[in-house]
């Protein structure tokens, strides 16, 4: 029986890119399906009912999120054509922090770029050419990122160039003036089919980014309105609606590199590749979620707090149920995204004790699982007591002022 694969999409979106040119690159066959995200279809809320996002990745029937690790995920599944990923672990390592680096920088200071005025943009212009001068010393005299052959990290940068004109443009700068081996490494991934064929035309972008700003108020009758709210005085939160935000960090603080060079005692990643994919979503849904909401628990007040220990209780009873029934999130035995998460549990004493609140009253089975975690020597000897961590919190929310 063919693989069935299924793309969940957005042809604007840099990280749907990811996926299309990791795609080609394979040569696989997919069917792509086109994503309205103002009236997301049931099928993508149901593959990704966590964010919500596009892109998604189906592979008969299982279902990938967050684009770097569908991209990993494609590369381990069909891994005779084509490797974007090293075998040597510690280089596997490197290219994934790149790749980490693109997703925490490119895309939110470009984004500045083209939705800023004034100084903020300006600051935002200085910070966007200052990643592309220090991706550039990691290029090198490399032809690709990943040497002689096209790789995993640039897979994840080349969906950027679709967006080049619009910094530009909007930004009133040159890259190619000021980064010029950074274009040439463009122009050389764009005689790739797999690239030129997947990614859109810069002027597609900005025609797309035109009509996009008109609709989040650039237009007279936005104006309007603004104007009418500073002649009333009235405050307002002014959010614009970003239809790309499908930011994918797949190496977090938690890289697998540990997992890979150690192999032979305790493996925390499954060998399945679906597996591995599915348990470094939810390692990067911790490092997303858990711990910013709880550090709303114990460093704000009032209605933000509030806000901050809805979500991170919403955060654990997604978490307790997919740990389901299982003593583990690994399964059987202690696993990566155990491993990324029973950290957390040091800081219970502090989001409980600020924050007013039980976690065991409404989530015993999470409870019950963090001390099943507590009775493993590597765990109990690797967390600090839940109380020295509140003296620090003591003492950090002195200095905040807040005590």
């Amino acid at each position: 029986m063919a693989d069935q694969v299924v793309l969940l999409d957005f042809w604007p979106s840099p990280f749907g890119m990811r996926l299309r040119i990791a795609l080609a690159e394979k040569g696989v066959q997919y069917e792509y399906k086109e994503e309205d995200l103002r009236n997301k279809s049931p099928l993508l809320l149901q593959s990704n009912p966590v964010h919500k996002k596009i892109p998604v990745l189906i592979h008969n029937g299982k279902a990938v999120s967050e684009s770097l690790i569908a991209v990993q995920y494609i590369d381990e599944v069909w891994k005779d054509k084509a490797p974007l990923l090293p075998s040597d672990p510690h280089l596997r390592a490197h290219a994934r922090f790149w790749a980490d680096y693109v997703d925490n920088k490119m895309y939110e200071i470009g984004r500045k770029v083209w939705t800023t005025k004034g100084e903020e943009q300006d600051a935002a212009k200085k910070e966007f050419l200052e990643c592309i001068s220090v991706l550039e010393g990691e290029l090198g005299d490399k032809p690709y990122f990943g040497g002689k052959t096209f790789g995993f990290l640039d897979v994840a940068l080349i969906p950027f160039s679709s967006w080049l004109s619009v910094y530009e443009k909007f930004g009133n700068f040159s890259v190619e003036a000021e980064h010029p081996k950074f274009i040439a490494w463009v122009k050389r991934c764009l005689e790739k089919e797999s690239v030129s064929k997947s990614i859109p035309d810069q002027q597609k972008v900005y025609d797309f980014v035109l009509e996009m700003r008109k609709k989040l108020g650039e237009d007279p009758y936005g104006m309007r309105v603004r104007i009418a709210l500073a002649e009333k005085g009235i405050q307002y939160e002014s959010r614009e609606e970003d239809y790309l935000t499908n930011k994918s960090s797949l190496l977090l603080q938690m890289n697998p590199y540990i997992d890979e060079v150690w192999k032979d005692k305790a493996p925390l990643l499954p060998s399945d590749p679906y597996l591995r994919a599915q348990a470094m979503f939810w390692a990067d849904f911790v490092d997303k979620k858990v711990y910013e909401s709880g550090k709303g628990t114990w460093i704000t007040k009032g209605e933000e707090q509030e806000a901050a220990k809805r979500e991170f209780l919403e955060c654990i009873r997604l978490l307790e149920e997919e740990l389901g029934d299982k003593p583990y999130f690994g399964g059987e035995n202690l696993g990566f995204v155990d491993v990324a998460l029973i950290p957390t549990y040091s800081w219970f004493y502090v989001r409980e004790k600020f924050g007013n609140l039980s976690v065991e009253a409404r989530h015993p089975k999470f409870i019950a699982w963090a001390k099943r975690c507590m009775q493993k020597e590597s765990v109990s000897k690797s967390l600090p007591d839940q109380k020295r961590v509140y003296e620090f919190a003591l003492r950090f929310r002195s200095k905040l002022g807040m005590e």
